[in-house]
C-alpha cells in the first residue's frame, strides 16, 4: 500500500501545485494550454520515440493489448450512446457522454503514473494507447459528434480530414518513426539520442501540471445525472471490462499479456476523462459538460486510480 501512495500521492500533488499557482494569480489558465501543446507536440513525442525505437515490430503493435483498449473504448462509446438513448437527452450530449466514456488521459496522467508503476513498459503502453487514441477513440467521438451537430459537410470530406488529422499527429509520427529506425537499424548519435532523452523527461511535470491548471475555474454545470454517470462508468465500468478482456482475449487464441502490460492494460482504462473532452465539447456548445467530467474524473481518479492498484497488487497483477 505504501508503494501504491508513494507512486500516485506525488502525481496529485503536482497537480494540486499546479491548481494552487494558477489560482494565486501566478500563471492563467490560458497558459495551460501552452504548457499542454507543448507536451503533446513537443515532449510526449520524443518520449514515445526513444522507448519504442528498438522493439521488434510485434512487441510494437500487441494484437491484444492494441484488440482490448480498442474494444474497451467502443463498447463504453456505445454504453454512451445507450445513456443518451435511455436519459433522452440531445444527439450531442449522448455523442459527449461517449466521449467521456471512452477517451482516456494517457498523456497527462497515464504516463506519469506508468513511469512510476511500471516504468519497463511505460512508452511502450502509452504509445499503444495514443496509436489507438488517434486512430479510432478520437475520429469515432468527431464523427458522432458532427454528425449529431447536422453538419452540412459531406462524409468524404469529414472522413479526409480526420485521415490528415491522425496521420499528422506528432504522437503518431513519432511511433512510426521508431518502427522505421528499428527496422532499419538506424543508431542515433549519442548527442542526439540525449537530447531527445531531456525533451521527453520534462514531459510528465508539465502535463501534471497543467492538469491542475486546467481546473481552476470550472464549474459543474447542469446534467448532474450524465455528469456522475460519466465519471463512474469510465473509473469503475471500463476497467473492470479491461480486467475481463485481460483475461478473455487469451481464452479466444491471442496471445497472453506480460504482466506488466497487463496491468498497464486495466490502468489504462481506469485513467479519467480525456484532456480534450472541454475543448471539444466548447465547439459542440457543451464546453460546460466537457469540462466539469474532465475536471470531476481527474479528481475522483485520485482515489480510484489508488483502488485499482491495491486490487491489482492483491491479485498479483501489479
Amino acid at each position: 500500500m505504501i508503494d501504491i501512495l508513494s507512486a500516485t500521492v506525488p502525481i496529485f500533488l503536482i497537480v494540486a501545485v499546479g491548481f494552487v499557482t494558477t489560482r494565486l494569480g501566478m500563471f492563467g489558465r490560458a497558459d495551460m494550454s501552452v504548457f499542454s501543446t507543448y507536451v503533446i507536440k513537443i515532449a510526449l513525442p520524443p518520449l514515445i520515440f526513444v522507448n519504442v525505437a528498438g522493439r521488434s515490430l510485434g512487441e510494437i503493435l500487441n494484437p491484444t493489448y492494441l484488440l482490448g483498449y480498442a474494444v474497451a473504448a467502443m463498447a463504453m462509446a456505445a454504453l454512451g450512446q445507450l445513456w443518451g438513448r435511455l436519459r433522452r437527452v440531445s444527439r450531442t450530449r449522448a455523442a459527449m457522454v461517449s466521449f467521456a466514456l471512452s477517451g482516456t488521459n494517457n498523456g497527462f496522467v497515464g504516463f506519469p503514473i506508468f513511469l512510476l508503476m511500471l516504468p519497463q513498459v511505460a512508452g511502450l503502453a502509452i504509445g499503444m494507447d495514443m496509436l489507438v487514441d488517434n486512430t479510432l477513440i478520437i475520429p469515432v467521438a468527431l464523427i458522432l459528434l458532427e454528425s449529431a451537430a447536422g453538419r452540412d459537410e459531406r462524409w468524404s470530406v469529414r472522413i479526409r480530414g480526420i485521415t490528415w488529422r491522425v496521420v499528422t499527429h506528432p504522437l503518431v509520427i513519432a511511433i512510426v518513426a521508431a518502427v522505421v529506425v528499428g527496422a532499419v537499424g538506424l543508431r542515433i548519435p549519442p548527442m542526439i539520442f540525449h537530447a531527445v532523452e531531456l525533451l521527453a523527461n520534462s514531459s510528465s511535470a508539465v502535463a501534471l501540471f497543467s492538469i491542475g491548471g486546467m481546473l481552476v475555474g470550472l464549474r459543474i454545470g447542469g446534467g448532474v445525472a450524465d455528469l456522475a454517470f460519466s465519471v463512474l462508468a469510465k473509473l469503475l465500468g471500463m476497467p473492470a471490462l479491461a480486467v475481463g478482456l485481460a483475461v478473455g482475449l487469451p481464452l479466444l487464441g491471442l496471445p497472453p499479456l506480460a504482466p506488466q502490460l497487463r496491468a498497464a492494460f486495466v490502468l489504462t482504462c481506469a485513467l479519467p476523462s480525456v484532456t480534450v473532452l472541454a475543448t471539444l465539447g466548447e465547439q459542440f456548445g457543451e464546453g460546460d459538460f466537457g469540462a466539469a467530467t474532465m475536471m470531476t474524473s481527474t479528481v475522483v481518479s485520485f482515489f480510484t486510480i489508488t483502488g485499482w492498484m491495491v486490487a491489482l497488487s492483491a491479485v498479483g497483477w501489479l
